[in-house]
């Protein structure tokens, strides 16, 4: 694997075939991970965007959580642009992936694309938005989550936001 090789895999793929079309093709999957490990051992900036809208349909299972790890070898101002714009991504799984991602990079810049998903369809998302949210230290996030608790429906987000309301205070 190169960095030629992994960059046309990777543009290729965005995104990934969704995990129906995965299983009955396991090589897919295998190069992905060697995408991913050559990009561990030979971090590039080029990747960032190109890992952040390669989440298809399903769990990938499994390989799409490992991608954070490559992410996490990048400063947040380098992969801070390419995760707002998964977060406002039109298709779910890279809102979902990206969503999940975003905790590991609290950042004030994230608090308005987060605060959006606070109301997407999904109540995976709106979860893992209070999650993300809940990991930046400003004023604001208490004040959205309070705002976003009277419209939620889903018990498992209500429990969260309260959770998180109560440690804050």
């Amino acid at each position: 694997m190169n960095l030629s090789e992994a960059i046309d895999f990777l543009e290729k793929n965005q995104p990934l075939p969704d995990d129906s079309s995965l299983e009955g093709n396991p090589e897919i999957l295998n190069t992905y991970n060697e995408v991913r490990k050559y990009f561990l051992d030979n971090p590039n900036p080029i990747c960032i965007p190109l890992f952040l809208n390669s989440f298809g349909e399903g769990s990938g299972f499994g390989a799409y959580q490992l991608i954070e790890d490559v992410l996490l070898k990048y400063l947040p101002e380098q992969v801070m642009p390419h995760l707002i714009e998964g977060l406002n991504s039109a298709q779910y799984e890279i809102r979902y992936w990206n969503t999940q991602i975003a905790s590991s990079f609290p950042d004030e810049d994230l608090i308005e694309p987060l605060a959006k998903l606070l109301s997407d369809n999904s109540p995976d998302i709106r979860y893992m938005a209070v999650v993300a949210l809940s990991e930046i230290n400003d004023q604001r996030v208490i004040s959205l989550i309070q705002t976003a608790l009277k419209e939620e429906e889903d018990t498992e987000v209500m429990e969260l936001i309260e959770d998180v309301i109560k440690k804050s205070c």
